[in-house]
């Protein structure tokens, strides 16, 4: 479906997937004695596969789907600084009444040794809520990474990119960069991302992308888009941006409404308070073939697309699974900048964020810090494994639809007898915030 039937190989949905790559040879399985299958060893590994792992499998008319196991660490995402140069409106850390500070590098020493015991990890994130590229052994940290053989990764923005960081990002052996664009135009740009220049930010991923043609290693880059009121039209426009600053992809995502100014600037109230019946078993599923978006059908598709109908485009359904924490089912665990091992973003630090005009105080967990553990122990605590398995089920009160139990106030309990922390208010599990 789509205004000029454009396709695109799936595995272009996120930089270093071989988005310009052609698309990979099909590959066979061959059932042995009794149809016992035999994986490959890099399947086996995206898997989180070994002896005694449980792998869910869903099945879906004529397709059957083997989920990861969840319990096998696959990216660790490590938050270098909280630090940052900007003092962007759509930041949460607005909010913050917390320290800010560097990771020491003995402490990143420290979590380098440890990660070695993780046979499953692929990828290490820099990005958290501070400026990566503000610490000042970034690149030494990035090179510690590559040296494990691990995908690098870093969300950054983009302030920071001169000529010698981005050599010294490139030398270190930096797979993919995210640059975080609020806006398609400058007076935008400017305006939400207070501090930044757009013209500069610009010209070092243009800059960048120069040197992806011309060095042997190529850093390739995606956009990151916090998408409100105020910038929804420049949505039409990231395409234009994404190739003239050489991206990949673009990610888009709403604003997480830290206080009551930012949630008037909220897209998806409806998609909220209407995501509970969207997907009620007794609403008729919908199946559509591909179809032209034009002014004929534009504006029959999109009631249909406001939520009242099970969706399905050729046998893939169009709504966005919700009740789901993407940390949890995508194997990822954070470390911030002081050594506290967290479960997921939303964790990390504390917060407040506004719903239905009501404040939430979303207090932050953690498992341990690696400075006195290790994070294999961390990881595999009872506890932290019996929460993975919780949130998996995420048998918790809706409270991001819920307008008023004083339970709505903080993420300590909710109605339905689960205790810290309560995940039902969480804006990632319903799709509604995602991040690279």
């Amino acid at each position: 479906m789509g205004e000029g039937g454009r396709n695109r190989d799936e595995a272009a949905a996120r930089p270093g997937a071989a988005g310009n790559e052609r698309p990979a040879p099909r590959r066979f399985l061959t059932a042995g004695a009794r149809g016992r299958l035999t994986l490959p060893p890099d399947l086996v590994k995206k898997l989180g596969a070994s002896a005694s792992s449980r792998l869910e499998i869903r099945e879906r008319e004529s397709r059957i789907e083997i989920r990861p196991d969840i319990h096998s660490l696959s990216r660790l995402y490590v938050e270098p600084t909280s630090r940052c140069n900007l003092a962007c409106r759509t930041c949460i850390r607005n909010t913050w009444k917390e320290p800010l500070g560097d990771m020491p590098w003995p402490l990143f020493q420290r979590l380098v040794s440890q990660i070695k015991a993780f046979p499953h990890l692929e990828s290490v994130m820099f990005a958290g809520f501070g400026e990566p590229t503000a610490h000042p052994d970034i690149l030494r940290m990035i090179r510690a990474v590559k040296r494990l053989g691990l995908r690098a990764e870093i969300t950054t923005n983009g302030t920071l990119l001169d000529d010698p960081m981005i050599d010294g990002l490139r030398r270190a052996g930096l797979d993919v960069l995210w640059a975080s664009f609020d806006s398609a135009g400058e007076a935008g740009f400017e305006d939400i991302r207070r501090g930044a220049k757009f013209r500069p930010v610009v010209a070092a991923l243009q800059s960048l992308q120069a040197g992806n043609v011309k060095s042997r290693h190529r850093i390739q880059v995606g956009l990151s888009f916090v998408v409100m009121r105020r910038n929804v039209s420049d949505l039409e426009a990231l395409d234009e941006l994404a190739r003239r600053v050489g991206a990949e992809t673009v990610l888009v995502s709403n604003i997480l409404p830290y206080s009551a100014e930012m949630e008037k600037e909220m897209l998806c109230a409806l998609t909220l308070t209407t995501e509970s019946f969207a997907t009620a078993s007794a609403k008729t599923e919908v199946r559509l073939p591909r179809m032209d978006i034009t002014p004929a059908t534009r504006e029959t598709i999109l009631r249909l697309l406001r939520g009242y109908e099970n969706l399905n485009l050729m046998g893939n359904p169009i709504f966005a699974e919700t009740n789901h924490c993407r940390f949890i089912e995508g194997r990822t665990a954070f470390v911030r900048w002081d050594g506290a091992a967290a479960p997921c973003l939303g964790l990390l630090h504390g917060s407040k964020t506004f719903l239905y005009g009501y404040e939430r105080d979303v207090k932050p967990h953690d498992f341990g810090n690696i400075g006195r553990k290790t994070l294999g122990a961390i990881w595999r605590s009872p506890t932290y494994r019996a929460f993975r398995e919780k949130v998996r089920g995420f048998d918790f009160a809706p409270c991001h639809i819920c307008g008023g139990c004083n339970m709505l106030e903080s993420n300590e309990e909710d109605c339905q007898g689960n205790g810290f922390p309560a995940c039902g208010g969480c804006l990632w599990a319903q799709g509604i915030i995602q991040c690279p």
